[in-house]
């Protein structure tokens, strides 16, 4: 069906998970949850709000969210690795009462 129109190009939709994933992240105790795309989806799926999965992970996962990584990149990374573990850092900047900032994420492999 070809790429995927994102987010605010003329007839772009936003992508994100189904909130029925959520009681898989909690199982495993997801630590991050980083995309290519904000993970807000907007309008909420099976008449839920927008956002819902984005709030329920913030609020009672905890889980930070990384919004607009390359992921592309990561995984030439990997692939000419040939690793798919790494140690992930990502320092935010030290702003007060902040509920956001930017990152610069380094992959170690």
């Amino acid at each position: 069906m070809g790429p995927w129109l994102r987010g605010r190009a003329e007839g772009g939709r936003s992508a994100g998970l189904d909130p029925s994933v959520i009681p898989w992240l909690r199982a495993r105790d997801v630590a991050v949850m980083g995309s290519d795309h904000p993970q807000y989806v907007a309008p909420g799926p099976a008449g839920l709000p927008p956002g819902a999965i984005h709030d329920f992970a913030l609020v009672y996962l905890g889980l930070p969210l990384f919004d607009n990584c390359d992921l592309e990149a990561l995984t030439d990374a990997a692939a000419g690795r040939r690793r798919w573990t790494f140690l992930l850092t990502a320092a935010p900047l030290p702003i007060r009462g902040g509920t956001g900032s930017p990152l610069n994420p380094i992959a170690t492999f």
